[in-house]
């Protein structure tokens, strides 16, 4: 039995000694010949159950930063089951203690070997109940148990009970302190390898489920999340572990995309609806056919098997579609309630499995929907609070390490890429979209304008630099060209390369600028991504560390000045 497995029995075992405890106190309270001890036994329990409070807020603690919030109240309500005993939990509580695993639990089996010494003294059975079930024959059983009353024969166990907890607590508030100095200095980065790869082959497996003829009409609509808790960066070593995103993708579907920037609705079957889209992770590899019978080929054809089975998973109102656009259609005349997900002959031809849940209530008024770019947003000037600028200024920085090298971001995407659809009686700015059409004889999003080789140099990473300028469009509320001065050199629409310098000279001074009116971490959050100044020889964002350096570096930064503004 693993120590992390101890810990779950002391938790079990503390309210089961409480119980005992209080059955005799029941007996005593009964038996006039034995009140002399009420008191004692009384204290004992009073006692206990503040040594059982204590220990249980330690556990809980600990257990708050090894798993999900959301799983911490199974943990407590089934102490030493299943949960308890995965492999994955000890290695992250292991990770979390550091150095001081070894007394933690160490100090856990002392509590451990208490708890059944005190079930001894106690006379409780070896499950820890009474060996007798009627309060009023306590007097017969406690001449045949010849158990003490004596609160006075328990000290010994109840000195080692509280040293004990002390030690825990000391352990475990220490770990706090230093946990908290380590996100001050250095914020836990979410996993943005595992968010790009599903935001990757979403889109591929989504556009699967489109086989109808009037596909070059359909469009799907990405709204922008910060995600800033999802997977964390800190589970990467748990290969064991199947790496899933905790939140789904929300989309958009829309009829009568005419493959402009403009988007309308006209009479068709349906004209917009909305889903929450989860992704069920396959394998990391497909199986070669060739080696289906090798030691690894048998491995990861398993994988694909189970990625196949959890796809298709029992929901109480599961429905395989061939395709996604009847499906829709349907839901304007049926039951909301159901879980749309492709046969399973096309899963097994994806890395992703994928289960599209439609909002509970159809979108209403869509014929007053209203599409409006970020553009258009910051034309609006005190209609679009700077406070709700700088909010979108965190998901926007998010989504760069989010969307990159996707098929929803391209590398020169700005104001005019991102729109909100205005609804009525909804707040518009809080849900920001990307928009990717399903045509497949021209790619819905535009290639712009490609750095010239040898300015590489300066613009050392385009999507970075796109950032950039729309965190300084954002602030100022007008475009970059609309802050253009003479000295940042010539505007020319004809000539690129000049373009691209007068563009960074422009972002290089503002960047700079900022610092008087946004702030210094707003400012300097620009200039690393104008100059892509992380101090490190990559300048891919393919990269883990370039990642992590732009998530504490301009995402954080960002979010600081967001909670500043309230």
């Amino acid at each position: 039995m693993s120590g992390v497995e101890v810990a779950g029995l002391v938790l079990g075992a503390l309210p089961i000694l409480l119980a005992g405890l209080q059955f005799y106190a029941e007996g005593i309270a009964v038996t006039k010949r034995y009140w002399k001890y009420r008191e004692e036994v009384n204290s004992l329990l009073d006692d206990l159950k503040a040594e059982s409070s204590v220990y249980q807020n330690s556990i809980e603690t600990i257990l708050l930063g090894v798993v999900d919030a959301r799983d911490v109240a199974e943990f407590l309500a089934k102490p030493g089951g299943d949960l308890w005993m995965a492999p994955s939990f000890e290695r992250k509580l292991k990770k979390r203690l550091g150095t001081s695993y070894d007394a933690y639990l160490c100090t856990i089996l002392k509590l451990c070997n208490t708890a059944e010494a005190f079930k001894a003294r106690l006379k409780l059975s070896d499950s820890g109940q009474p060996q007798f079930s009627q309060p009023h024959a306590f007097k017969e059983h406690y001449k045949r148990l010849k158990f003490s009353l004596h609160k006075s024969d328990y000290a010994d166990l109840m000195r080692t009970f509280r040293d004990a907890n002390t030690v825990l607590y000391r352990l475990t508030f220490q770990r706090q302190n230093i946990e908290s100095q380590q996100r001050r200095d250095q914020p836990s980065c979410p996993n943005y390898q595992v968010i790009n790869e599903g935001a990757r082959e979403f889109f591929s497996v989504l556009s699967s489920g489109w086989t109808c003829p009037c596909q070059a009409d359909h469009a799907i609509s990405l709204r922008l999340e910060s995600r800033m808790d999802d997977v964390s960066s800190d589970d990467e070593e748990d290969e064991e572990d199947e790496l899933t995103m905790r939140d789904p993708f929300h989309v958009l579907f829309q009829y009568g995309y005419r493959n402009t920037a403009v988007l309308e609705v006209s009479v068709s079957p349906w004209d917009w609806d909305e889903a929450d889209v989860h992704i069920i992770r396959e394998s990391r590899m497909t199986p070669d056919p060739c080696n289906i019978n090798s030691g690894k080929g048998v491995r990861f054809a398993s994988q694909a098997r189970k990625a196949i089975q959890a796809a298709l998973q029992p929901h109480a109102n599961l429905q395989p579609i061939k395709d996604l656009c009847s499906a829709l259609q349907d839901l304007q005349k049926a039951q909301r309630d159901v879980c749309l997900t492709l046969l399973a002959k096309e899963i097994a031809k994806q890395k992703y499995g994928l289960q599209i849940i439609p909002t509970k209530l159809p979108p209403q008024d869509t014929s007053e929907w209203c599409v409006v770019t970020l553009r258009d947003a910051l034309k609006r000037g005190r209609r679009f609070p700077k406070r709700d600028r700088v909010r979108l200024a965190v998901t926007l920085a998010s989504s760069v390490l989010q969307l990159h090298k996707t098929p929803w971001l391209e590398d020169s995407w700005g104001i005019d890429n991102v729109y909100f659809v205005e609804r009525p009686g909804l707040t518009t700015y809080n849900h920001p979209y990307v928009l990717r059409g399903l045509d497949t004889s021209a790619s819905s999003l535009g290639t712009g304008q490609t750095v010239p080789k040898h300015l590489s140099r300066v613009i050392k990473n385009r999507p970075l630099f796109a950032l950039g300028i729309m965190l300084i469009e954002l602030w100022y509320g007008k475009s970059l060209n609309e802050l253009h001065e003479e000295a940042d050199g010539p505007q020319s629409d004809a000539n690129a390369q000049v373009d691209f310098i007068t563009r960074f000279n422009t972002a290089d001074r503002l960047a700079d600028e900022l610092a008087d009116d946004a702030g210094k971490k707003y400012s300097d959050a620009v200039g690393r991504c104008v100059r892509c100044d992380f101090r490190l020889r990559t300048n891919s964002l393919e990269h883990v560390e370039l990642q992590r350096a732009v998530f504490q570096g301009v995402v954080s930064q960002l979010k600081i000045t967001q909670d500043f503004m309230g």
